[in-house]
């Protein structure tokens, strides 16, 4: 039986400071994560890729739908403390990282994100 996941996320991912000229093999990641492990791994409860446009304009929109039963402990009690439940998006060429969010970024049901350049 199958079992649908209800749970999701979704807003814009910006990049500070600039208007990016995207080449058409670009992939954005967007996950929603288990952090609240310490040094062990965190843990994927959902994620999303999306391939970027030659020419697209940002913000880009996204949806990311996840599964709380996949948490290392009971969500709700995982999503109220902080740094535990957290969002993490990235934007790569290649396998070269070209964007990243720099900061933790809690789960809402709306959470617009914004990448900053690696280099």
């Amino acid at each position: 039986m199958a079992t649908f996941i209800t749970n999701s996320v979704h807003g814009q991912i910006k990049i500070k400071g600039e208007q990016p000229n995207f080449h058409g093999d670009e992939i954005l990641d967007m996950s929603v994560r288990d952090t609240l492990r310490y040094d062990a791994e965190c843990i994927v409860l959902g994620s999303t890729n999306i391939l970027l446009n030659k020419g697209q304009q940002m913000p880009i929109k996204y949806q990311c739908f996840y599964d709380p039963d996949k948490a290392h402990m009971k969500f709700e009690q995982i999503k109220s403390i902080p740094g535990g439940i957290t969002l993490s998006a990235s934007i790569e060429r290649n396998g070269q990282l070209l964007y990243a969010n720099n900061t933790d970024l809690p789960l809402a049901k709306e959470v617009n994100i914004e990448l900053v350049k690696i280099e």
